[in-house]
């Protein structure tokens, strides 16, 4: 908020609230939600308590409409702040018998509501309405209620809204009673700074709370930014970063540096994303090395995503768009579901050359940001990384295709990072994971070290959208997966093992995690005998229901899914074959009962697989 601004503000409020001024009509402040309207009059209101020389109670009455359907939800704020004893237990056990009595003579309902208008006095009270245009009753309501009190009650309000909220639907009534009621609207705005004080006193002591207090002028830069700087949305993105630095590696605490990039990057990409112009896709797809982005920015003609990331860089010039201490998707996850991987953030950190420093970090993931590197350091983490190559030390399928990306964008730039002219990249990507495969190195993709077409080890490819790179993509990807299949071909015996002994891990049948021991969407059920597992549908002439419930999850959607589990479908009409085989074997009452059981859940588990149902 300007000084001159302010100064007017303050001005037009001490005129209004002065005793000897006789007014009938209520004061609005205006502005757009997180403004801090409310921070700016509780600290004008607060400054002028404090001058009182006499206690008569509260100097001013708050109340907000946010969500209030009745006028008496509005009186009852009032009454809280005016008499808070009676908010005890033993006061409000008074009250309803005090109700109650007045209920008795009276003989009218609403006893509780009536002795607490008897104990309302307003009298001398400032009373601040906030939230106006996020009331849940009609704003002409409202209103009345308001004009009753200034023209009637003599009293002084304050009106906060953001009026460009106000429901078109009411617009019109809105603005005929707002010609009689409020004698003046002024826009105000609170300090950036002086909110930034509240906001970190409420931090908790810690490396967060430092770094917020070190960089404050480049913070408030970076929040002022913004194309509507708000505050709730700067309290809430502080909350996460605090949040966030509290639960992850320590080292990064002790690099100042990186705590201030990862806080800029976060004040930047939480304001947008709180404000509706950065959703998750395309927070998830924010270019993060200098080479994506500037390919990015040198096209002449640009995608709707890809203005919006040009608009994104430029507005905010304090943040380094590179190399993001905590990658884009994991602050999507924070963002938007208020979820922190902390163990894959931390793989990400103790790779990362700003927390951990160069001597630390793999040769590829040095290279995978090379603009940032001197000749010599550059130099230096090829030749480990040729090493590694020729001792086959790379075996994270993430790794070895973001090695591929890397190649070929030195190939760009005119240096031949490995293969040879008489062979290509394709082909000594299949040779070396083909010699990983033999070797028994090859890791599968779960857990901490999966991958996508875009990124791995919270990194994006260097070239992942070169055709090139997605056919060595593909290659890795196939390769990857035979190695988890074989893996879970050998553990189909003991996985019925283990269904038979804890009924609680039928669940891992449809919930997704191999790393969890989890395998909806992983066809490898096949593997396992039919008969096996049918005794367990099976037991003793009745059904096992919670395991046929659950094999059922496992396919219920498998058609839309893209038919992941397509490799099990023969062995399920096996196992219904084998189950139908039981129930015809069973003794009456029971084989007719589990004869309609069986039939009834492979009806289901053909609809959820797409295929037409025929018991």
């Amino acid at each position: 908020m300007s000084s001159s601004q302010s100064n007017e503000a303050t001005k037009l409020l001490d005129y209004y609230i002065d005793d000897s001024v006789d007014t009938e009509y209520a004061i609005m402040l205006s502005a757009p939600w997180g403004a801090g309207k409310t921070h700016f009059i509780e600290k004008y209101l607060d400054h002028r308590s404090s001058q009182r020389t006499a206690n008569k109670g509260p100097y001013y009455l708050y109340a907000s409409l946010f969500g209030v359907t009745a006028i008496s939800a509005i009186k009852d704020q009032f009454f809280a702040q005016i008499h808070p004893q009676l908010n005890s237990k033993g006061f409000q056990l008074f009250g309803n018998m005090a109700a109650g009595v007045l209920e008795k003579f009276s003989g009218a309902k609403g006893g509780a509501q009536a002795l607490k208008e008897l104990l309302l006095n307003l009298d001398g009270k400032i009373l601040v309405i906030d939230d106006l245009e996020r009331c849940s009753m009609k704003i002409s309501d409202v209103m009345g209620f308001i004009n009753t009190l200034v023209e009637h009650e003599k009293l002084k309000v304050i009106i906060l809204a953001n009026e460009n909220e106000i429901p078109e639907a009411q617009r019109k009534d809105y603005d005929r009673q707002k010609e009689k009621l409020v004698g003046k609207t002024i826009e105000v705005k609170a300090d950036p700074s002086e909110v930034l004080d509240k906001l970190w006193s409420d931090l908790k002591p810690g490396a967060a709370k430092e770094i917020v207090c070190a960089e404050r002028t480049a913070l408030l830069a970076t929040f002022n930014d913004s194309k509507s700087p708000n505050y709730r949305n700067l309290r809430a993105v502080l909350a996460d970063f605090e949040r966030l630095v509290g639960v992850v590696d320590k080292r990064l605490s002790d690099q100042p540096n990186a705590l201030k990039q990862l806080l800029l990057y976060m004040i930047a990409t939480g304001s947008e994303a709180r404000s509706g112009e950065l959703n998750e896709a395309m927070l998830r797809q924010l270019p993060t090395t200098t080479i994506s982005m500037g390919r990015l920015f040198s096209k002449s003609v640009k995608s709707p995503l890809e203005n919006a990331f040009e608009r994104l860089k430029n507005r905010y010039p304090k943040v380094r768009w590179t190399d993001p201490i905590v990658s884009p998707k994991h602050l999507a996850n924070l963002f938007f579901s208020g979820r922190i991987d902390v163990d894959a953030i931390n793989e990400e950190l103790a790779c990362h050359p700003d927390v951990v420093g160069h001597a630390h970090i793999p040769a590829w993931r040095l290279l995978w940001d090379w603009t940032r590197m001197s000749k010599s350091e550059y130099e230096k983490a090829k030749a480990e990384l040729l090493s590694e190559l020729a001792n086959e030390k790379l075996t994270l399928p993430g790794v070895i295709l973001h090695v591929a990306g890397i190649t070929i964008t030195l190939r760009d730039y005119d240096d031949q990072l490995i293969g040879g002219e008489e062979e290509d990249l394709l082909t000594y990507f299949t040779k070396y994971v083909s010699r990983l495969v033999g070797a028994g190195t090859l890791a599968p993709n779960k857990g901490f070290n999966a991958f996508d077409s875009m990124s791995a080890l919270g990194l994006v490819y260097s070239s992942y959208s070169n055709p090139q790179f997605i056919s060595i993509y593909t290659m890795v990807k196939n390769s990857s997966a035979e190695v988890l299949l074989k893996q879970l071909k050998e553990k189909a015996c003991s996985y019925v093992e283990r269904l038979a002994i804890d009924s609680d891990s039928y669940s891992s049948l449809y919930e997704y995690g191999v790393e969890a021991e989890s395998y909806g969407g992983i066809p490898f059920l096949h593997h396992i005998n039919v008969e096996v597992l049918a005794e367990l549908l099976i037991i003793d002439s009745r059904c096992n229901d919670k395991l046929f419930i659950s094999l059922l999850k496992r396919y219920e959607h498998n058609s839309q899914a893209g038919q992941t589990l397509k490799d099990e479908y023969k062995w399920l009409e096996n196992l219904k074959n084998c189950l139908l085989e039981m129930a015809d074997d069973a003794t009456p009452p029971f084989s007719r009962m589990l004869r309609e059981r069986v039939s009834y859940y492979f009806e289901n588990i053909k609809k959820g697989i797409g295929q037409l149902a025929n018991a």
